[in-house]
């Protein structure tokens, strides 16, 4: 897994937006759809990386494309990320809870290796950064599920811009709140 797939499908919710604007809707669902695929040849090309995650999130995204433009309706495209954010939650729980893995350790001790991570911050300890890991891979999945939830929410009810803003800073604040609450934990234990 590459880093890409944090940011990946930003770019269509923003193109969708700036398209929706000024030409029809059928254009900028189009349009997103496009950029959905630009950032996956990107990926290919620049990262050296297109994964699993990554492909599963542009087909779930070309689906709701599709679903929206047969029935005339952005809402299938707007809650794209909320599907694959609730899908990503129910792995890293199986794995959390049925296997007893911690997904994201896992993921780094495979692609990126604890040594060189824990070098990014010598103040950091292996063993705190791979705890850190740990306890992400719980926090994560439930901060995914509330955000995936409010973004349906807004979806439904906000305008595009609130959807917009719920979608992706949104994730961001997310994905900061679980890393906090893992570092709090973390700390907490060094206790």
């Amino acid at each position: 897994m590459n880093s890409s797939v944090i940011w990946f499908g930003f770019l269509p919710v923003i193109g969708f937006l700036l398209l929706d604007s000024f030409s029809a809707k059928r254009v900028a669902l189009l349009g997103a759809l496009a950029m959905g695929i630009g950032e996956a040849a990107y990926s290919m090309i620049f990262i050296g990386a297109f994964d699993y995650i990554s492909f599963l999130s542009l087909a779930i995204m070309a689906a709701c494309i599709g679903a929206a433009l047969r029935s005339r309706d952005d809402y299938f495209f707007k809650i794209h990320g909320a599907i694959v954010n609730f899908m990503l939650a129910a792995v890293m729980l199986v794995a959390w809870y049925g296997f007893h893995r911690a997904l994201l350790l896992d993921m780094a001790i495979k692609y990126i290796g604890l040594e060189k991570l824990a070098s990014l911050n010598p103040a950091l300890d292996k063993d705190i950064v791979a705890e850190s890991l740990r306890l992400m891979s719980f926090h994560l999945p439930w901060w995914l599920v509330l955000h995936s939830l409010l973004t349906v929410y807004a979806a439904s009810n906000w305008s595009k811009w609130a959807w917009a803003f719920v979608r992706v800073p949104g994730y961001i604040i997310t994905l900061f709140l679980a890393s906090a609450f893992a570092q709090a934990a973390v700390m907490q234990s060094l206790k």
